[in-house]
């Protein structure tokens, strides 16, 4: 079966048809193993709920015109986006705690919502991307810039950072990390968390929030970022005066617009030298990093610009 290469764009609020119940359909049994769930990350959750989890996948079909329920699609065909990403929406749900039948309404109103997007066929195209004011781990005159635009409720994103720490280890030199906030309104503590990491910048201490935010995404809430705000020592006053004055709200929007000019189209995206990187293993940032490396000790290589994109091989 031909891969499909269409990913969600979540943000986006055109009517899609909604979740069927699953009895409507004939895809044979239900699927009672979570490892044939595909791509979907249950770790954190208790059995409990990882029950509610597999019923609600099993209880719901897929859209995509398959005849079989989420999990079924998931199981049977990877390259179905759809499911995938209504699969991730019911784990991202239970993990907030949420009931079983709130998951299951959830679930359908994000088949209501849900558009699909060819990925940008943007293969050697450079975006500029603005990065003056956004913070930085590594050297600021490193020559490769990994920009990754993210979410701190984001279970994907979370996952990324032992991977993007391990890049920085491995080139400490050679390699700058910037951080361009990208929350998703399918998640509801995700710009409270963009406004509270940047709050935590604005007393130097942005990675130590970071870091925090990303080792409990799954608890983030009102209650637990002010708790992490004095564990990692931010002036409690001007801390509470930046979020209740939403300082800091124009630079999540402008991380934002940047993201959407860049054709970011969900998180985490990111770029090395303005270039998309699809494939976020650890060897293939290694090798896109010594391209990027030896590219710069040769005579640089036409390349192809986006039509927002300033002259240079990547974010100033």
């Amino acid at each position: 079966m031909p891969t499909r290469r269409l990913i969600p764009l979540a943000l986006l609020p055109l009517a899609a048809a909604f979740l069927l119940p699953a009895a409507s359909f004939a895809g044979g049994p239900p699927v009672a193993d979570l490892a044939k769930i595909k791509e979907v990350d249950f770790s954190g959750l208790s059995d409990a709920q990882k029950k509610i989890a597999l019923k609600v996948m099993n209880d719901k079909a897929c859209n995509c015109g398959c005849k079989m329920t989420v999990a079924q699609c998931r199981e049977r065909d990877e390259s179905c986006r759809r499911s995938l990403v209504f699969a991730r929406t019911v784990v991202d749900a239970v993990r907030e705690g949420k009931k079983e039948s709130e998951v299951a309404q959830i679930l359908d109103q994000k088949a209501a919502t849900f558009v699909e997007a060819k990925m940008p066929d943007d293969a050697g195209v450079v975006y500029a991307i603005d990065v003056s004011h956004s913070p930085v781990r590594g050297p600021k005159d490193a020559p490769v810039s990994i920009v990754e635009f993210s979410d701190f409720q984001c279970p994907f994103c979370a996952g990324l950072q032992e991977t993007l720490d391990r890049v920085l280890k491995a080139f400490p030199k050679q390699v700058r990390l910037v951080y361009k906030q990208y929350p998703l309104n399918i998640h509801p503590y995700a710009r409270q968390a963009a406004l509270a990491s940047l709050a935590a910048y604005a007393q130097g201490k942005f990675w130590e929030m970071h870091d925090k935010l990303f080792q409990n995404f799954s608890a983030i809430n009102e209650d637990n970022i002010n708790t992490w705000a004095k564990d990692v020592g931010l002036n409690m006053a001007e801390f509470r005066k930046a979020i209740q004055s939403g300082k800091h709200e124009a630079m999540v929007q402008k991380d934002v617009t940047d993201g959407a000019a860049a054709k970011v189209l969900g998180t985490p995206t990111v770029f090395v030298n303005g270039r998309r990187i699809q494939d976020k293993s650890f060897e293939s940032f290694k090798k896109v990093i010594l391209e990027e490396l030896a590219a710069a000790k040769s005579p640089p290589a036409p390349a192809k610009k986006a039509d927002a994109s300033a002259p240079g091989r990547g974010a100033p």
